[in-house]
């Protein structure tokens, strides 16, 4: 293991051991030079990272140095944007996000960054390039697509870039850059708007509660799990019956079920630490559940052997977790067999909180429930139906010229 200590100028004196040919301790030193203006503890987690980074090249034979070795720069400004973002950056955000964020992550520096800034230093890099890249995304040719010419929502072009900033806030980390040189730059990025929640007024929601008492037990417990409690579509897959509290008519939330290409779905924790929750339901919904796992019973004995018990809420005819894009089917056949207008699954779960806020559940309770992180995500849901609206409006009018 590497080990490292602080000296009196600043730097940090890192060694690794190569073990012991002979008897006698082998160390490899090297000294880091952390950038100037950051702080005492970026500048102590610089080093343990270039530590790490150190010792991995030593073990791996691609550090041969003699037995002391200073090197003031980590960067010999030579290394490419390309170079660092496959060598290091992918390494790094493996380990800090979750696997289909850094899908995303990877998607964008693949297909924009690295054709796009690739042979470019990373000490070169400047906020031009990051408005340049803002500028082309918001054009009408960034989709590369014939039939859908449209430039990218102002959305989603400041998704894209916060990847370029992701990518030089690590590489001003590990010493590549003397400065965080995309962070907080004024960028010019298009207009965001922001669109109207979908979601189901009082009537289509009766619509589609009153139609789900037709459905198979399996259906009707999944979709009224997205409509009652508004769980998120890989919460409701991911849920297990040992989370479910039926003395208590709660539910704990701690898991949600997710797919990246080319991997097989599993299972990792909710979006945020505040998705870590528990949710209570009501004795009808309970009603519902259970007739669901009767019917789970009588499938598993049908199974035999091949049933594969594994505990989860919503299983396929062998007792697997169901496939992550199933809910989403279900829902919109549906919404079209009730004549609904479409909405995803999602707009059950915003369904849900339109209504909790309506019928005069507090914000805070309803970011509770839902496990946002941010109470500005919940008070999307303050939005007015467009029926209150109407009666606020009849009833100032009645007010004033009767």
């Amino acid at each position: 293991m590497a080990s490292y200590y602080r000296r009196k100028n600043g730097t940090y004196c890192i060694r690794v051991s190569r073990g012991k040919p002979g008897g006698k301790q082998d160390l490899v030193s090297t000294t880091y030079k952390p950038p100037k203006g950051i702080s005492a503890s970026a500048a102590e987690r610089g080093a343990k990272e270039f530590a790490e980074l150190f010792e991995a090249s030593v073990h791996n034979g691609l550090f041969t140095p003699g037995r002391k070795q200073k090197v003031e720069q980590i960067n010999p400004f030579g290394l490419t944007l390309a170079d660092f973002i496959q060598k290091h950056y992918y390494k790094r955000i493996e380990v800090k996000l979750s696997p289909t964020t850094v899908q995303f992550y990877k998607s964008v520096a693949d297909q924009f960054l690295i054709p796009s800034f690739g042979r470019v230093r990373v000490c070169d890099i400047s906020s031009a390039h990051l408005q340049s890249f803002v500028d082309y995304l918001a054009s009408a040719g960034s989709r590369c697509n014939e039939e859908n010419s449209e430039p990218l929502s102002g959305a989603t072009v400041k998704r894209y870039a916060t990847v370029f900033s992701s990518v030089m806030t690590e590489a001003h980390k590990m010493g590549y850059a003397e400065k965080d040189i995309l962070h907080r730059q004024a960028i010019d990025y298009p207009r965001i708007v922001k669109p109207q929640i979908q979601a189901y007024d009082d009537d289509e929601a009766r619509i589609f509660f009153n139609g789900l008492k037709e459905e198979s037990p399996q259906i009707r417990a999944l979709l009224m799990t997205s409509l009652l409690l508004g769980l998120r579509r890989g919460e409701v897959v991911g849920l297990m019956w040992s989370d479910i509290n039926f003395k208590a008519g709660s539910m704990y939330i701690s898991r949600s079920a997710y797919k990246t290409k080319g991997q097989p779905q599993a299972l990792k924790p909710p979006k945020s630490q505040s998705s870590v929750r528990t949710v209570f339901f009501s004795e009808a919904y309970a009603e519902v559940l259970l007739a669901w796992r009767e019917e789970q019973v009588e499938q598993r004995i049908k199974a035999g052997r091949s049933w594969n018990e594994q505990g989860f809420v919503f299983t396929n005819e062998v007792g697997n977790m169901i496939n992550i894009c199933l809910p989403t089917e279900i829902c919109s056949r549906f919404e079209e067999k009730c004549g609904l207008r479409h909405l995803k699954l999602h707009g059950l779960r915003h369904t849900c909180g339109s209504l909790m806020i309506k019928n005069g559940v507090d914000i805070e309770t309803v970011k509770s429930v839902f496990g946002h992180e941010n109470i500005r995500t919940t008070q999307q849901y303050l939005t007015a139906y467009d029926s209150a609206k109407k009666r606020a409006a009849d009833a100032l009018a009645a007010c004033i010229m009767n």
